[in-house]
């Protein structure tokens, strides 16, 4: 039967990451992410798998966000009974993760009936309003059926959550949890090794080796490559052999500032709102950058480079997930594990304070300024910065600061490219404090460290110094995937295709 590779999610955007590896009879998903951005991205999660999930051998994870894992318990509630391959920190995250997911889709479903079974009821009273002020009914067409008519289009039956708690608690008895380097058997025939992706804890590289008959072939799936010298991880792994390659491509056609400029950076827009007793408002995703914003902001602070302005960790999340990095020091880098050994803690901000409540949360609007307040969703879709942003964005004293990835059709990218309103719960906000961009602290490998990373595949010492035979460009907006696929087939002259939804190719 061959091998081949369907590209179900990420292919022609950042989000969704779904690969399904078919290798004979046997088949192998890689990764099951949610579509994340715009509504009409959103509502692509509900769409019917792709393919038999009863058919499914295993499923492997290369880290632990909604992006990537978001619908794993949808897998689940849909029949997939087989073991999801994960590193340790990964399934520890994951559990966080898709337990406030599963939360919010259930919030999301009551919010949904009770919006549209109050509008079906206006409507239908509307209907009967008019009906009764003309005094008509006619013989063919009762009052009950002309309301009928008059509903909402295809709101007429109710909205059921994606999943619940019951089907993450699937999953998590599910999850067989691994090391890095060592290799695991997936299903007859299919091997896997997890390299640390340096992204966020426990973030993985798979390589993945097949055998269908006589025919062998290793491909290597990248994930989400983390940076160079970045906080806490350590950095990407370097592999010199696959015949193919499935490669991300989010920052695929930009550069990141420096890191040196991106802590100034950082530290002037600490002092600015210092100065004007402001608030520095911080989008962040609970795992990965509210880690990393906590050790610079806590290196800052030892160093005397800025002041000690009181922090806000608005995110019960983050702090949850704070909890397993603690947990699993032997993932971090030299740096951070010598800090560790000296009985320094660089997740500590002096003074920091996690707010637990709703209402905790809400009180910050009275806080004394200066504040820093890092409060979730990283992309403005969501979660406690919402109501932050209705208090803080109409105010000239205070700043918001982007410090990771705003997706197509987000709020955070629309106002990250100079939107002057917001709207928030339908109500019109207006802009008018200060909107920053900090690029150097992504978790995200950028054009060049990507290409760096791709490099090493054919150099001397690989297993047949060959270059691989085809790089699949992925998880990237249109524009970023083509420039990166340009760039390598300029630049290390490797055949590059960038892949397309619902694709499938052959790995000859």
């Amino acid at each position: 039967m061959g091998i081949t590779l369907q590209f179900l999610g990420a292919a022609g955007c950042v989000t969704g990451s779904q690969f399904l590896l078919t290798v004979g009879d046997r088949r192998v998903l890689v990764d099951c992410g949610m579509f994340q951005g715009s509504p009409e991205e959103v509502e692509r999660n509900r769409m019917p798998f792709a393919f038999d999930t009863g058919s499914l051998d295993a499923a492997l994870l290369t880290h632990a966000h909604l992006d990537h894992c978001g619908r794993l318990p949808a897998l689940t509630r849909a029949g997939y009974a087989g073991p999801i391959h994960a590193t340790h920190a990964t399934v520890d995250l994951a559990e966080i993760v898709l337990r406030d997911s599963a939360k919010l889709q259930v919030e999301f479903a009551e919010r949904w009936n009770r919006r549209h079974k109050r509008e079906a009821e206006e409507k239908a009273a509307e209907v009967e309003s008019e009906a009764e002020a003309a005094d008509v009914e006619s013989d063919d067409e009762t009052l009950p059926e002309r309301m009928r008519k008059a509903a909402p289009e295809g709101r007429t039956e109710t909205r059921q959550p994606l999943y619940d708690d019951g089907d993450v608690d699937r999953v998590i008895g599910q999850a067989r949890g691994c090391d890095y380097g060592a290799e695991i058997e997936v299903t007859d025939g299919v091997t896997a090794v997890f390299h640390d992706a340096g992204h966020i804890l426990g973030s993985a590289i798979i390589e993945l080796r097949l055998a269908d008959g006589d025919q062998r072939r290793t491909i290597v799936f990248s994930g989400d490559l983390g940076r160079d010298d970045s906080p806490i991880l350590r950095d990407p792994t370097p592999l010199s052999h696959a015949e193919y390659v499935v490669v991300e491509s989010t920052y695929g056609n930009r550069e990141h500032d420096p890191q040196d400029e991106a802590v100034n950076e950082l530290v002037q827009a600490i002092s600015e709102v210092a100065e004007d007793e402001g608030v520095l408002l911080m989008p962040a995703f609970a795992i990965g950058r509210t880690q990393d914003v906590i050790w610079v902001l806590d290196e800052l602070v030892r160093q005397g480079r800025i002041p000690r302005v009181p922090l806000y960790l608005d995110s019960p999340m983050a702090s949850r997930a704070t909890t397993v990095y603690v947990d699993h020091p032997e993932v971090y880098d030299e740096e951070t594990g010598a800090l560790l050994r000296s009985g320094d803690s660089p997740l500590n901000y002096p003074g920091q304070q996690f707010t637990d409540s709703v209402e905790d949360s809400k009180a910050i609007r009275h806080a004394k300024r200066p504040i820093m307040v890092v409060a979730s969703s990283g992309m403005l879709t969501g979660g406690r910065i919402m109501h932050h942003l209705k208090d803080f964005l109409p105010d000239p004293k205070c700043t918001l600061l982007f410090i990771g990835y705003q997706g197509e059709g987000t709020l955070g990218r629309h106002i990250q490219d100079g939107g002057r309103t917001a709207r928030i719960d339908g109500q019109e906000i207006d802009v008018r404090c200060r909107v920053r961009s900090i690029s150097g602290f992504s978790a995200h490998a950028d054009e060049h460290e990507l290409e760096a990373w791709l490099a090493h595949f054919g150099r001397a010492g690989a297993a047949d110094g060959k270059a691989p035979k085809k790089v699949f460009i992925v998880h990237g907006d249109p524009d970023a995937a083509e420039a990166f696929a340009a760039r390598i087939g300029s630049e290390l002259k490797m055949d590059a295709h960038i892949a397309k939804h619902r694709e499938t190719v052959t790995l000859a």
